[in-house]
């Protein structure tokens, strides 16, 4: 039987900032991007929570909603710190972590009951050493599958006086009955509304349904839908490093639905995106886009890619996927691409052998171009050596006017050579063919 963990920090961000500046604890503390017009929260302290704070206030709203408020800026930089300083508490007890978040992680540990002990007694120790060594408190779900954990986990935060919450086996459906349908994984938007409109609030309710009443009000997500409801989860707990996906996301400081603006933001995400792949070796079969609407309902939209994943190929994915989505006239507040389906190859070169490849060598020489070019900006000095330099382009002299004749007669080629025409310093090929046959000198 599967032991499967879900490591919750209850405001990570925020906990953070409070042990860098302990003035900051016990105190209502948001975090918002600082001078950004319409700002909006982005993580919140328990203490905001409690004043009816949310994520995705405006900040000008909740200074007025909580007038204690403290706002303070983004610092990606410390949390990462944070997050592998959980990251190595976590590995010396779990051989299997799946990161999802910001301090938060998924833990298989089956078959370590001998070495550590039961589930109950890990998660009393990790909850002890990240207390003690970190001074971060945590909330676990301890369950068989990923599903009812993160649900265990956020029974507990909910709950006064509680750290960990087993869910023993074979008791999922019960345990998930009386909890709100939010809680389930992964549900889209046109579902949940789908939901609401026949009330069904609980997932009990749901799971009371059976599956072909799913399948017929939702298609082939009921299928899905009806395994959730029950407890049942078939997604495994993967390392980062064998999840088949490449993922990039931005949080935009003002919401917005600009097409111009959004297209910019997705056109520097698609380069960092590709560069990943290509870096790493691989080319994506499909990219997914999905964003996060200021009323916190997101939207996501699937588009299937060639085998040579180039920047621009990327881009206009991106973009189509967006054209798809922005159907409402509710603002944009952060974009995520992921690229899936990854084929394993043999680094950027590989992208010559594909047929898409061939049929634009040009926008594959540029793209390796522009790989290069960025490598040296970097400094990288291990890929500024092994990547060849860019040669200098001597100087061409201006050519001449083109006569009539030529502008209106196609170039011809021969053996991949343009054949000369006739200029200032060349005679017409006539006139030399008409010395030779004389014996005059050429």
């Amino acid at each position: 039987m599967k032991s499967v963990l879900f490591i919750d920090p209850p405001a990570f961000c925020t906990t953070v900032l409070a042990m860098v500046d302990p003035s900051l604890r016990h105190r209502p503390v948001a975090v918002a991007p600082p001078g950004a017009d319409r700002a909006v929260l982005l993580a919140l302290s328990v203490e905001a929570r409690r004043a009816g704070l949310e994520r995705g206030t405006p900040v000008a709203l909740a200074r007025r909603i909580c007038p204690d408020l403290i706002v303070c800026p983004p610092d990606p930089r410390r949390w990462a710190r944070a997050h592998r300083a959980v990251h190595e508490i976590l590995a010396r007890v779990a051989p299997v972590i799946e990161p999802r978040g910001w301090g938060h992680a998924y833990l298989d540990i089956t078959g370590t009951e001998r070495l550590f002990g039961s589930a109950v007694e890990v998660a009393r120790r990790l909850e002890r050493e990240l207390r003690d060594q970190l001074g971060l408190p945590i909330a676990v779900g301890i369950a068989i599958n990923k599903l009812v954990s993160e649900a265990a986990a956020t029974v507990v935060k909910r709950e006064a006086g509680a750290d960990i919450w087993p869910v023993a086996a074979g008791h999922e459906a019960a345990f998930l009955a009386p909890e709100p349908v939010i809680l389930l994984p992964d549900l889209p938007d046109r579902v949940r509304e789908r939901l609401d409109d026949y009330h069904l609030e609980q997932i009990g309710e749901v799971a009371a349904l059976g599956e072909l009443p799913l399948q017929v009000a939702f298609g082939r997500t009921g299928r899905t839908l009806h395994r959730h409801a029950h407890g049942i989860d078939l997604r495994p707990v993967l390392p980062p490093e064998v999840r088949a996906e490449c993922r990039t996301e931005h949080q935009l400081a003002s919401d917005t639905n600009d097409r111009h603006e959004l297209r910019r933001l997705l056109r520097a995400m698609s380069e960092r995106l590709g560069r990943r792949l290509r870096e790493r070796g691989y080319a994506a079969g499909r990219l997914l886009l999905t964003i996060r609407h200021a009323d916190d309902t997101t939207g996501q939209r699937a588009v299937r890619l060639g085998a040579c994943t180039l920047d621009v190929e990327l881009w206009r994915a991106a973009c189509r996927g967006l054209d798809q989505l922005l159907v409402r006239r509710i603002a944009v507040r952060s974009l995520v691409l992921v690229a899936d389906d990854l084929r394993h190859g043999h680094g950027q070169f590989e992208l010559w052998d594909d047929p898409v490849a061939l049929s634009q060598p040009e926008a594959a020489a540029l793209q390796k171009a522009v790989d290069g070019v960025r490598r040296v900006l970097r400094g990288d000095p291990e890929d500024s050596s092994s990547s060849p330099r860019l040669p200098s382009i001597p100087a061409r002299p201006s050519p001449a006017p083109p006569s009539r004749r030529s502008c209106s007669t196609p170039a011809h080629h021969t053996l991949g050579r343009h054949r000369p025409s006739a200029g200032p310093g060349r005679q017409p090929a006539a006139a030399t063919r008409a010395r030779n046959a004389a014996g005059s000198p050429p």
